[in-house]
C-alpha cells in the first residue's frame, strides 16, 4: 500500500494530510488533538484500518498548523472544508475522534456536501463538563511543561491498565514536542471550550452513528447517546462499557463497527 503525505494551504489555514488506500469511496479521518503532528503516525493508523483500503480511499486530515488564537469548531470546520475541496473530496464517509468530533458536527451541518456518513467517537455535543481537564493541558503547555502535560494527557486518555502496558511506547510517541507544538496545542485545546452542538445537530441530515465509552474520563459516558438525542431520526449511539476514551486505539473490534456503519 502507498501513502502519500502532503500539505495544504487554504485560504484559511495550513493543514497536513495523509493518503492511503486503493478504493474509490472518500473516508476522511478528522482527528484529535496531539502534541505533535499526526504525520510520522499516519503508517500506524493505515494498520488500524487495514480492513478499509481496499473500498476506501483514506484522507487522515490533521489539525491546522497554524491556528489563530480566536480558534474554535467553526474555523476548524472551514479550514477542513477548505482542504477537502482543495483535494477535490466531495460525499464522504468522515470519522471524527475527540476533539475532531467536535469538527466533524461543525462541518456536516455547514458543509452537507462534503459529508455523506458521520461516525463520531470519544466525542462530545457540549465541552462545559470537560472544561477542568481541557484547560489544565492547555495551561501546561503554555507553561511548557512538556513531561506534566505528556501524563496527565496519557492517564485521561487510556485506561489504567492499557497505559501500564504500554506506558514506554505512549510516552515516547507524545515525547519531542517544541516550543510551537506546545503553543499550538493549547491553541487547539483552548479552541473546544464553549462548544455547544445543539444547534448544529439538528441540521445534520447525514446519518450518524456516536460510539462512547463507559469510563471516559473526558467527555463521560453519556456524550455518545447525548449526541444521537439531539441529532435526532438520523442517529443512534452505542457505548463500550468497559474501556476510557481512547476505545479507539483499545477496542479490537473498533474498525470493525465503523465499516459496518459504512458499509450498510
Amino acid at each position: 500500500m502507498e501513502l502519500q503525505t502532503t500539505t495544504i494551504q487554504t485560504k484559511s489555514a495550513q493543514c497536513e494530510c495523509a493518503i492511503f488506500g486503493n478504493g474509490k469511496r472518500p473516508l476522511v479521518i478528522l482527528p484529535g488533538i496531539f502534541t505533535k503532528s499526526l504525520m510520522p503516525f499516519a503508517q500506524g493508523v493505515a494498520d488500524r484500518y487495514q480492513k478499509f483500503l481496499d473500498s476506501y480511499k483514506v484522507y487522515l486530515l490533521d489539525r491546522p498548523l497554524n491556528p489563530p488564537e480566536t480558534c474554535d469548531a467553526a474555523f476548524l470546520a472551514k479550514a477542513a472544508a477548505e482542504s477537502l475541496d482543495a483535494l477535490g473530496v466531495k460525499g464522504a464517509c468522515v470519522i471524527g475522534i475527540s476533539a475532531g468530533g467536535i469538527a466533524a458536527q461543525a462541518l456536516a451541518a455547514s458543509r452537507p456536501d462534503l459529508v455523506a456518513k458521520l461516525f463520531l467517537g470519544s466525542t462530545t455535543a457540549n465541552t462545559k463538563e470537560a472544561a477542568a481537564i481541557i484547560g489544565g493541558w492547555a495551561r501546561l503547555a503554555e507553561e511548557e511543561k512538556l513531561s506534566e502535560l505528556n501524563q496527565a494527557f496519557a492517564q485521561a486518555v487510556y485506561t489504567p491498565s492499557f497505559y501500564e502496558r504500554y506506558k514506554d511506547a505512549i510516552m515516547a510517541s507524545l515525547d519531542g514536542a517544541t516550543s510551537a507544538d506546545l503553543k499550538r496545542f493549547s491553541i487547539l485545546a483552548l479552541s473546544l471550550l464553549g462548544f455547544d452542538a445543539a444547534p448544529l445537530l439538528a441540521k445534520i441530515k447525514c446519518p450518524i452513528l456516536a460510539v462512547g465509552a463507559g469510563q471516559d474520563k473526558i467527555f463521560g459516558a453519556d456524550s455518545a447517546p447525548q449526541i444521537a438525542r439531539l441529532a435526532g431520526f438520523s442517529a443512534r449511539s452505542y457505548v463500550y462499557k468497559n474501556y476510557g476514551h481512547a476505545v479507539y486505539d483499545e477496542a479490537p473490534d473498533y474498525p470493525d463497527k465503523i465499516l459496518a456503519f459504512f458499509d450498510e
